[in-house]
């Protein structure tokens, strides 16, 4: 179970190392990209992973069953907890060769190679992310190309919900057990977007190592989403 927390860890990383790298390029993007980044943004922000899905070349979406399902549904979930602000940056590049495989090396793999990689990166406050959009072009329309998780990744994935679900608890009752004034202050931090400095502080505060702070943090944030 351990081994499939670290994976999903690891996964989450390698698409945090693609959304940074397009910050050093900055190339024209076409407009029908635009127009497509468009219709991502705003079905995002709707929290609806059926108009996600949607946008979606149906050679991914055949990798979903009702067997996987809780899989795909639970990482666009977490993907959508915040919403992409409307002056997002947006840059396309060709999709970088090592993440890609890197990403089939940790248990995924790819229905179709994706031919373009749009980066969708925001900043609110102190708070930078990004979200990262692979794509393939058939017949003239533009499709989301999204990697498919081997039936072994699933494996793992299912074999770790008891101790993800124990970790979340955990997140959330050190998050419920904050007290003012250090809680007033901790979501002040948040609103403001300064969820660097909150981490910081609840380390500082609590003696609880940087991994713990910041799950903590993501946890109390729930608060005001």
């Amino acid at each position: 179970m351990r081994t499939a927390i670290l994976r999903a860890m690891c996964v989450a990383a390698l698409y945090l190392a693609a959304a940074c790298g397009a910050k050093a390029q900055s190339p024209a993007v076409p407009g029908d990209i635009k127009a497509f980044a468009a219709q991502y943004v705003a079905a995002f922000n709707s929290r609806d992973t059926s108009r996600l899905y949607a946008l979606q070349h149906p050679k991914s979406l055949a990798c979903i069953t009702p067997a996987n399902k809780d899989f795909y549904d639970g990482a666009l979930t977490m993907q959508m907890r915040d919403s992409i602000p409307s002056n997002y940056m947006l840059s396309v590049m060709p999709p970088n060769e090592g993440i890609l495989k890197a990403l089939e090396s940790s248990g995924m793999r790819w229905p179709l190679k994706p031919e373009q990689e749009v980066h969708i990166d925001y900043q609110q406050g102190e708070d930078s992310s990004g979200v990262v959009v692979w794509l393939v072009r058939e017949n003239g329309r533009l499709f989301g190309d999204f990697p498919c998780a081997t039936d072994a990744y699933i494996k793992e994935f299912h074999d770790g919900a008891a101790a993800r679900d124990a970790a979340t608890a955990q997140y959330k009752a050190l998050a419920d057990g904050i007290q003012d004034p250090l809680r007033s202050e901790l979501l002040t931090m948040l609103r403001a977007h300064e969820t660097g400095r909150a981490i910081d502080r609840y380390h500082e505060a609590s003696g609880q190592d940087y991994k713990t702070s910041m799950f903590v943090m993501n946890a109390l944030k729930n608060e005001i989403r």
